[in-house]
């Protein structure tokens, strides 16, 4: 008996994968590298339009040598014979609960320091400046941030993208749906909305568990792989660091499908409650693009009363969010510029320009995808996508929620390549962020297909390539994105800190030769801070003597921004640089807008 044991132990110590695992990880690998050759040689074929740069940029600069740095780990874990050392008996109860419960930790705790140490505490895009506004308008109390008469304007000047185009620029308003502001705003009622991100992330890892667990009962190592799976990924962990909603998505997806997997009356309930919330927290396509194919799935298997409720709830929920922007104004008094200025009309105008865009314009459209698709590869766990590839069979026949899943990843890539496949800003591929819960759950569906095949000794070796891939994860890959996503958002911190620092009432931002210098020009909705920030060619010529006359002004511009590291842009508007140019005569001609210090 203990020379059959210690051969046992033996061949656990030196087994190999499954073979069907073993050829995924190969598979897998090799279709990463060609990939990175076709996107290379797609670039030289179709030249990026001049406003897509950044995604060429993340490529050459950031991901295409990690796609193949990840490539090579999943060759080495495929092959290597790992000691039996790296992994203890396999998991129980216990084990899984408590993973989960640390792995929250680690997550929460990453985002909660992470948003100092890796962007200094800046909302570096847009996106995520906006959401700090509107959850400060929200914690005013408020839907619509006022703007004083005396500001009026100046209103385009002060916040001068995406935002609802306001009759007489009587209010802010931006052009975002408030649910991920609201959390936000939440959160910083309870501590600091600086955590939102961190929060939201380890709800996600928490609810990932509970949904392997409804999913698998008796199987406590998918209990552990699947929130695993999205607590060691790069792009789970540094986009828990910024005010995104993108980890709001995360999360409440994964909370909608542990509620839905009750399947009684209180879960559909909350369920239902909780898409309300997950349609409207930033762009109304992502959240019903997931439940759609559930949605589908009710009725083909005859539950066609719970499936009617379900589009009856989420039709009156997408409506009431297309319509959002012009009740928000109703309610202080306000109305939009124009008729389509906000609302469904909007939506549907933008909507179709991109499809014409995507059918007749310049063609990189499936250059873009393709590098955002690798992005993302060089941005999650290794083995995502290898385990995820494994559930083919359980797509195909329909097993558990596989289908649907899967279902809901495509219906997504297919809106984002038609819709918005240019992602601009993002830590990994953001648009795809909330279904990292899915293609998790994905991958558990292959984990258990091969598994159920597997020997005591390929089992143990399959999870001594998850632990290797998962430690490459963490300790090799999300220090080096971190590093990249400081780097390239440290110049921007310091121009910011650097304005906020402005002696003057007023600091006009000339932003014409910097890269993404227009998120420069930021300010608190209701006024409050000093100085104001204003976009130079926002500014209406004839408001400068007053403007002038009434406060003193500097002048931030491109000299102070390079200095501090931001870059030259590439390609100038001729329009643009004709408008700057007249505006700079007239502060000039006033003797107004010194120029700012900016030493870093």
């Amino acid at each position: 008996m203990v020379h059959l044991q210690e051969a046992s132990i033996a061949r656990a110590e030196t087994a190999s994968l499954p073979p069907t695992l073993q050829r995924s990880l190969i598979g897998c690998a090799a279709v990463f590298a060609g990939a990175v050759g076709l996107a290379f040689a797609s670039a030289a074929l179709f030249p990026f339009r001049s406003d897509h740069w950044l995604t060429e940029y993340f490529f050459r600069a950031q991901d295409a040598a990690w796609v193949l740095v990840s490539a090579a780990c999943l060759v080495a874990c495929a092959f290597l014979r790992l000691p039996a050392s790296l992994t203890t008996a396999l998991p129980g109860p216990r084990v899984a609960r408590l993973s989960a419960f640390a792995l929250a930790c680690f997550v929460l705790l990453c985002g909660a320091f992470g948003s100092g140490l890796v962007f200094d505490d800046y909302p570096l895009s847009r996106d995520e400046a906006l959401a700090e506004f509107d959850a400060r308008i929200f914690q005013s109390g408020q839907l619509v941030a006022p703007v004083d008469p005396e500001w009026r304007p100046f209103a385009s000047a002060l916040a001068p993208r995406f935002m609802v185009p306001v009759a007489g620029h009587e209010g802010f308003l931006s052009g975002y749906l408030p649910g991920a502001a609201l959390l936000r705003a939440l959160v910083g009622a309870l501590a600091d909305s600086r955590l939102s991100g961190a929060v939201l992330t380890a709800l996600a890892v928490l609810a990932s568990f509970g949904v392997a667990r409804r999913l698998w009962p008796g199987r406590d190592d998918v209990a552990i792989l699947v929130p695993l799976l999205i607590a060691t990924s790069s792009q789970t962990l540094i986009t828990s660091m910024t005010a995104y909603a993108m980890s709001a998505h995360l999360a409440l997806n994964l909370v909608w499908l542990w509620l839905f997997l009750r399947d009684d009356k209180w879960g559909h309930a909350g369920a239902m409650a909780v898409g309300a919330l997950a349609c409207g927290l930033h762009q109304l396509v992502f959240h019903p693009l997931f439940v759609a194919p559930f949605i589908v799935g009710l009725w083909s298997r005859d539950r066609r009363a719970l499936a009617a409720a379900y589009v009856a709830v989420y039709a009156s929920i997408c409506l009431f969010w297309a319509f959002y922007p012009q009740l928000a104004l109703h309610a202080h008094g306000m109305a939009p510029e124009a008729a389509n200025g906000a609302g469904l009309g909007n939506f549907i105008e933008r909507a179709t320009n991109q499809i014409l865009y995507f059918l007749f314009g310049e063609q990189d459209v499936a250059t873009v995808m393709l590098m955002n698709l690798l992005r993302f590869v060089s941005w999650m766990n290794p083995l995502f996508l290898p385990l995820a590839v494994l559930a083919f069979r359980p797509i195909r026949d329909g097993d558990g929620v596989a289908r649907e899943l899967f279902a809901g990843l495509a219906l997504t890539l297919a809106a984002t390549t038609l819709l918005m496949a240019y992602q601009g800003h993002g830590w990994g591929y953001r648009y795809l962020h909330g279904f990292i819960g899915s293609i998790a759950l994905l991958a558990a569906f292959g984990w258990v297909e091969i598994m159920t095949r597997a020997g005591e000794a390929e089992e143990a070796a399959a999870w001594r390539a998850v632990v290797v891939a998962s430690a490459f994860s963490i300790f090799v890959v999300f220090p080096v994105h971190a590093i990249q996503a400081h780097d390239f958002a440290a110049p921007y911190a310091k121009a910011g800190a650097a304005i906020a620092r402005a002696p003057t009432d007023v600091v006009i931002v000339d932003r014409m030769e910097l890269i993404f210098g227009e998120d420069l020009a930021r300010n608190d909705p209701l006024l409050r801070n000093r100085p104001k920030v204003l976009d130079l060619v926002r500014l209406d010529e004839a408001s400068l003597p007053g403007l002038c006359k009434r406060h003193s002004v500097s002048l931030f511009d491109a000299p102070q921004g390079r200095a501090l590291g931001i870059p030259a842009t590439i390609e100038l508007s001729e329009y643009w640089l004709a408008r700057r140019k007249k505006l700079l005569t007239a502060l000039e001609r006033l003797s107004c807008g010194a120029r700012l210090g900016a030493a870093p």
